[in-house]
């Protein structure tokens, strides 16, 4: 059969009796093409997601699944107490709870099963507890209660996520929206729709159809899916072409916050300039920030003429010209243009036993629907590019609807696809936006991927039945669907983070509408960089400091990507610093991390209980020299018995006077110190994770030679054993001895950093973990990037030049421009002037200069420990100007002579201007302008050992080129004999100390 004819074999006339249609009729059967009036058969679209196809084989939990997720140790577990209270906050309706954790309720597993499972049975979840709250006061209540209590939530409205971000991972409480479900109001002259946050999306669809408008938002699910849970997660859908994101058509939101409260901002009116736009925090933020209850939109007015067309095409290429021209020739009224491949299309016939409305099999289809208000004009246009396409054979067949069933019926080979999907068992789904010239490349590549890995075929001993891709062309969004008769770790394995690599070396987004859910939030960093993710930290941490709203949240949250999170709880951290293993208090309560006081704990002194074991004295014997550095990792032997342990010097800054001898009371007294899991990533598998509990006892306090009040400002000696102390055997030790200035060899020893502050009283109960680091901790989080950076710099340089090692150094190179734009925005935080201080790191200068050449003015810094965060500032910047000025060596100079086209074809953001990184001069004088400032006001004197020796190492080497410097090299020598003598009394008492007297366990 002609393409012509299957293609005008139903074309739908305006109107059954005008001239036109006759007209067309006439022509077409005089020149060939054949009228049908066989209807086009589709699938229902308007099934709930109640019931899902066969499950996969699958049947374990989540967190069995995935066991790196672990349950937060700060949630309480659900108690019949707190049901108790839920159902005070509910009422007495039977259905407002769901009650597994009391006994006695005849509740069993089946109950939660909807609840704990997604739709596709990937994701199961063992929650115990389900809220059904009927007003927003009660979820207000709900979530208020939660927070205080520490009970985990996860929001939900009709389940039909497809990334696991509305079922709970473990025992998280659900509180679902499906009671909240009215239609508040509707103004038939503006088109504004007021309603809860549980009505299902059909069902307003349906109320919009009979006053004449229509939802801006149109999904496959919308049976069964919630108005509330489609913005929550920015759904894009079948619509988005002609009426653009929900973040356009939102007008207004009412949320409740994890701490209960309610936000209204539920305006109805298009233009509403007062402030920020609250409202769009929440669409899209998948239920991170709080729970939408209530939603204001803007609806269109239904178009009376819609018309749907599907044809069959012979290649992706041909599919795209097709899109272009839809675009250019019925413009306005194009309202939907999906691609499916024929993959899908014969899963969906082959499911459902139906009979596909092309007669033939062709590689592609298309969709395509067009809504206006005129119905000759809109058939003209729609008459003119079919013709168009036919004729110059971009399209090879094709139907168009006749009527409203038939219509139907067409979309519904578009929107069955998802549930057919789901007939083997599972889908490996991926939602994604990419360029449109490559959409369909990465469903070719993904199953070459698959056969290649042995995965995919035709018998029950492979996982994989098929891969195939289908999506909204109108909008570059592809949804890469896996089917699997199991979810098989190989498949996944093979497909992440693979499929998240190939989108990011397309600049593409890995979430185009569903989502990140559970599914993806640790490959956000694949379509966000690092600031914008910790951006999206600090408006969560605003909006939930606690993150009950839930526990694991979407956003992977990475640490804290700078340091601005100077407010908590809403008050401002006092005294924030950074130490080496920095413990408060005083020799009688042993230690206390000052940080983390006991909860609830009150201002009046207790002393810390003892050990119920009676103390073991230890014969503890050093196995290598201790260092004079005031942080030494070493070994010692206890009777043949190694231990890995660490000896340091502490800031006490003790609260009140105290007797010299204090600190040896009770000396045989043991106690626990508990510090948070603050390490370099190389030691993290040696610890396990969790937080790391350590063994200490105080040797000595040292009173300070520059303070009067000697308990403010003394030191105290601890020594201390953590107790993972076992597990480090030979290997494990040295690479605990690498992490020190032998392996960083310009870097501090970073092996325990911990944040800490001199607390308020009113900061007793705030978790350690909202506890924001200092300024300098927050900068040698990017400096630990460097050592590797440095080391394959190292390796390259004496390289031939090749093509090889012009690659790795443009790859490196553009790590490097990475790191340079964290850097940049530490100093744009360190340097925001505060209340108090106009610049934030100097507060004036010195008039006169007292003869200290070659440097003009010398900065007084407010603090010392603002003092050192810009002395390794600088520093750090003298070594990475330099790396990244040998790496451009590297890449241009082996070749610009022989290759003079090269700089044009480098990759832009490669093309650096390298006099930018040139200013190791004002580096280096920066570093001698502050090091007498932060030697008076620091208690840390041998930090400042590093940026002198850099400084140093730098004058001489323009001495040793130019004789200038000579000036500041005497400069520092000067001072560095000022730095012995302070630091000289802390490392006599360390290296004095004999361990079998001093340290009893």
């Amino acid at each position: 059969m002609s393409c012509r004819s299957q293609l005008f074999r139903s074309l739908r006339a305006p109107t059954s009796g005008s001239r036109r249609t006759a007209s067309l009729r006439a022509n077409a059967l005089g020149r060939g093409l054949v009228y049908s009036q066989s209807p086009a058969r589709c699938l229902s679209t308007t099934a709930a997601r109640l019931v899902s196809p066969t499950r996969a084989q699958h049947g374990k939990l989540t967190s069995e699944m995935y066991p790196q997720l672990e349950r937060d140790s700060r949630f309480a577990q659900v108690t019949p107490e707190h049901v108790a209270r839920f159902r005070e906050i509910l009422g007495d309706n039977p259905s407002a709870i769901i009650d597994g954790v009391t006994s006695g309720t005849g509740v069993d597993a089946a109950d939660f099963e909807t609840y704990n499972e997604d739709w596709m049975h990937k994701y199961k979840g063992q929650s115990k507890l389900v809220l059904r709250p009927g007003t927003t006061e009660e979820v207000s209540s709900v979530l208020k209660y939660c927070n205080e209590q520490r009970l985990a939530v996860v929001p939900q409205g009709g389940n039909t996520g497809l990334v696991g971000g509305s079922v709970p991972v473990f025992d998280e409480i659900v509180i679902s929206m499906a009671r909240m479900n009215e239609i508040r109001s509707f103004d038939e002259v503006s088109g504004s729709l007021v309603i809860d946050a549980g009505c299902v999306l059909e069902a307003v669809d349906t109320y919009l159809a009979k006053k004449g408008y229509i939802f801006p938002l149109d999904l496959g699910a919308k049976g069964s899916c919630h108005v509330g849970g489609n913005v929550a997660t920015n759904a894009g859908g079948l619509r988005l072409l002609r009426y653009g994101s929900l973040h356009g058509s939102v007008l207004g939101v009412e949320a409740v916050l994890p701490n209960g409260t309610i936000i209204n901002d539920l305006c109805t009116l298009r233009k509403n300039n007062t402030g920020y736009d609250i409202k769009q925090l929440f669409i899209g933020a998948e239920g991170t920030l709080g729970i939408i209850t209530k939603i204001a939109i803007q609806c269109p007015q239904r178009s009376p003429a819609v018309n749907v067309a599907v044809f069959g095409l012979e290649s992706y290429e041909k599919a795209q010209l097709a899109f272009r021209e839809a675009k250019k020739q019925l413009s306005e009224i194009l309202s939907a243009f999906e691609l499916m491949d024929g993959r899908s299309q014969r899963i969906v016939s082959e499911v459902k036993g139906q009979e596909h409305p092309l007669e033939g099999e062709y590689p592609f289809y298309c969709l395509i629907e067009t809504s206006g208000s005129n119905s000759e004009h809109d058939y003209a246009k729609l008459e003119a590019f079919l013709e168009d396409v036919m004729t110059r054979e971009v399209i090879a067949d094709g139907v168009v609807a006749q009527d409203e069933t038939q219509l139907r019926n067409l979309w519904g080979w578009r929107e069955g696809i998802t549930e057919c999907l789901g007939h083997w068992g599972g889908t490996y789904k991926y939602d994604i936006s990419i360029p449109l010239n490559e959409m369909y490349k990465l469903v070719e590549d993904t199953k070459a991927r698959m056969t290649e890995a042995g995965l995919l075929g035709d018998t029950p001993d492979h996982p994989v039945v098929d891969v195939l891709g289908y999506g909204h062309m109108g909008d570059s969004n592809l949804h890469l669907n896996i089917p699997v008769r199991r979810y098989d770790p190989a498949v996944e394995k093979a497909l992440e983070p693979w499929v998240y690599e190939w989108i990011q070396k397309r600049n593409g987004s890995i979430s185009a509408e569903h989502g990140l859910g559970i599914a993806k939030k640790k490959f956000i960093g694949y379509s966000r960089d690092d600031t914008t993710i910790g951006v999206m930290k600090q408006i969560k941490n605003l909006f939930d400091p606690v993150w009950v709203d839930s526990k694991r949240p979407a956003i992977a949250m990475q640490d804290d990507i700078f340091e601005p999170l100077r407010w908590a709880g809403g008050k401002e951290c006092e005294g924030y610093q950074r130490e080496r293993v920095f413990i408060t208090g005083t020799p009688q309560n042993k230690g206390r991390v000052a940080s983390h006081p006991k909860k609830g704990s009150s201002s009046k002194k207790k002393r810390s209980p003892s050990s119920k074991e009676p103390p073991r004295a230890l014969d503890l014997t050093p196995t290598q020299p201790l260092t004079s550095a005031w942080d030494s990792h070493t070994l010692v032997s206890n009777h043949g018995a190694e231990y890995s342990i660490l000896v340091s010097a502490l800031n006490a800054r003790l609260p009140y006077p105290l007797p010299n001898d204090s600190a040896l009371d009770e000396p045989s007294s043991p106690f626990q110190i508990t510090f948070p899991p603050y390490t370099p990533t190389e030691i993290q598998p040696l610890i396990g994770g969790g937080d790391l509990n350590v063994r200490a006892q105080c040797l000595a306090r040292i009173p300070s030679v520059h303070d009067q009040d000697d308990s403010a400002q003394s030191y105290c000696v601890f020594f201390f054993e953590h107790e993972a102390a076992y597990a480090f055997d030979e290997s494990g030790s040295n690479r605990v001895r690498r992490l020190g200035p032998a392996y960083f060899s310009h870097f501090p020893n970073h092996h325990f950093f911990v944040r800490v502050y001199r607390p308020l009283a009113d900061w007793r109960t705030i978790p350690w973990q909202s506890h924001p680091k200092s300024l300098l901790d927050s900068l040698l989080d990017y400096v630990l990037f460097l050592p590797a950076i440095l080391a394959q710099v190292d390796r390259i340089t004496p390289v031939e030049a090749t093509l090889s090692r012009r690659y790795h150094a443009q790859q490196l190179l553009r790590n490097c421009l990475s790191l340079e734009k964290q850097f940049n925005a530490w100093f744009q935080v360190a340097t925001r002037p505060s209340y108090g201080y106009p610049m934030a790191y100097w507060v004036d200068e010195f008039s006169n200069p007292s003869g200290l050449l070659p440097f003009s003015n010398l900065y007084t810094f407010k603090d010392g420990n603002t003092g050192l965060a810009f002395l390794y500032y600088w520093m750090t910047q003298i070594i990475f100007h330099r790396c990244i000025e040998n790496l451009h060596r590297i890449i241009y100079q082996p070749a610009i002579d022989a290759y003079p086209d090269m700089w044009p074809n480098l990759p832009y953001d490669l093309q650096v201007d390298i006099t930018q990184y040139q200013h190791g001069c004002l580096f280096a004088a920066d570093i001698c302008r502050g090091l007498d400032s932060v030697l008076h006001e620091t208690d840390q004197p041998d930090m400042l050992i590093l940026p002198m020796k850099v400084a140093m190492d730098f004058y001489k080497d323009i001495h040793a080129t130019s004789q200038d410097g000579l000036m500041e090299i005497m400069w520092i020598e000067n001072f560095r004999s000022r730095l012995a003598e302070k630091g000289q009394h802390v490392a006599g008492v360390l290296q004095s100390q004999k361990w079998s007297e001093v340290a009893t366990f």
